[in-house]
């Protein structure tokens, strides 16, 4: 009976290190997709550990720790998926969120303007740069952005919500989000 190499075994042992990561970053998923961020987390943890590098797992452990309240952790995952992808929407979107539940706004709004400008086309977008401009109170560029959500996606009642609420304003007054 012939031992393997060296360098077969090696092989082998990446090989079962990368099965094994396939399997956790499967089980975080289903975790998450089943609303368990908190086990999501525990096990994306063990499966970054053996494949720090995949892209889909970095960004379902940014969700993941956005759900639980670990926006800053979150936030380095998001910008590790951007600088492979620039222009990975959920990347931007959930970097906007996490920013702005750090209540750093004007990242956020950063964010959400680099998506618009990136993929105007994209659903939800102009809204959510809508609702960061009236936390900024921007209300003239809110309204802008909330006609563009709407010319996209006409059937969007929270756009349409908040685009009437800025319109029925009273001078001075602040509408709520």
């Amino acid at each position: 009976l012939k031992r393997p190499s060296d360098e077969q075994r090696a092989q082998m042992e990446d090989n079962s290190r990368a099965a094994r990561a396939n399997l956790l970053w499967k089980q975080g998923s289903r975790y998450l997709e089943r609303n368990r961020p908190d086990k999501a987390v525990g096990v994306m943890r063990q499966a970054l550990e053996l494949e720090p590098s995949r892209l889909e797992g970095r960004l379902n452990m940014g969700a993941a720790l956005y759900l639980t309240k670990n926006y800053e952790e979150a936030v380095t995952h998001f910008k590790y998926v951007l600088a492979f992808e620039a222009q990975n929407t959920m990347a931007l979107l959930n970097l906007a969120a996490c920013y702005d539940a750090l209540g750093d706004l004007d990242n956020s709004v950063a964010v959400l303007e680099q998506l618009v400008h990136e993929r105007p086309q994209w659903k939800d977008a102009h809204y959510n740069l809508a609702v960061a401009y009236v936390k900024q109170e921007k209300y003239d560029q809110a309204m802008d952005a909330l006609k563009a959500e709407l010319k996209l996606n006409p059937q969007h009642e929270m756009a349409r919500t908040l685009l009437n609420k800025l319109h029925l304003r009273l001078p001075g007054s602040k509408p709520e989000v």
